[in-house]
């Protein structure tokens, strides 16, 4: 089980890879280990293993980086769809210096993602990859605190993470169980904002103090 703690100074960013993958993992040895890339390669005339293991490196890079997803951000992109949350934050916004505070039942936000990689060799596309990255975050205990149409702090809530990758239909790496301290790992994070959809009226717009919005 993974675990993620709370620090007292702002924390790295808590990543989908550093997630399923950890510090020092890559997925160079599960794209090898299921054979992701043979069935592409076949037909390419003049194979070696050593060209076959770089083509699986230059793979497993591209794919490494739709995996820098924050988990916040993910997190956030779900509450965003609430309307608890909107109501909260527009009503906030009519009221500049307001603050609500909105608690949320058990809930659960799921993000899925389908990217696809086009394979070239010798500038001929001999194929596609398709991608499937799926994080669901089981979320209970949620209090949090609205103020300017921000969300700007967590009270309570614990939060429970599944991930899974996989590439082809064949799962390379997942991971279940992880947990999640939603108001330590809040602490230290910008103000987000709800309503990036909906651009404030400029009679009332305003800045909050210190917020940077993602």
């Amino acid at each position: 089980m993974t675990t993620f703690t709370n620090a007292t100074t702002a924390p790295p960013a808590l990543t989908v890879r550093s997630f399923l993958l950890g510090a020092g993992g890559d997925l160079d040895t599960p794209l090898r280990a299921h054979g992701t890339a043979g069935p592409l390669l076949g037909p390419v005339r003049g194979r070696t293993p050593a060209a076959d293991r770089a083509v699986e490196h230059e793979l497993a890079t591209v794919i490494d980086d739709f995996l820098r997803l924050d988990m916040l951000d993910l997190m956030a992109d779900g509450w965003r769809r609430y309307a608890a949350l909107r109501d909260a934050a527009r009503r906030t916004r009519n009221a500049p210096g307001s603050e609500e505070v909105v608690a949320l039942a058990t809930h659960r936000i799921t993000s899925a993602h389908r990217p696809y990689v086009d394979v070239f060799v010798d500038g001929v596309k001999i194929g596609t990859l398709d991608v499937e990255l799926t994080v669901v975050f089981w979320i209970s205990g949620l209090v949090c605190v609205i103020r300017d149409a921000h969300l700007i702090g967590v009270r309570s809530g614990e939060c429970g993470i599944d991930a899974s990758l996989a590439v082809q239909g064949v799962t390379l790496t997942e991971q279940r169980g992880g947990r999640l301290d939603l108001p330590g790992a809040f602490a230290l994070r910008a103000p987000v904002l709800l309503l990036r959809d909906e651009p404030p009226d400029p009679r009332q717009a305003r800045t909050v103090p210190g917020a940077g919005t993602r």
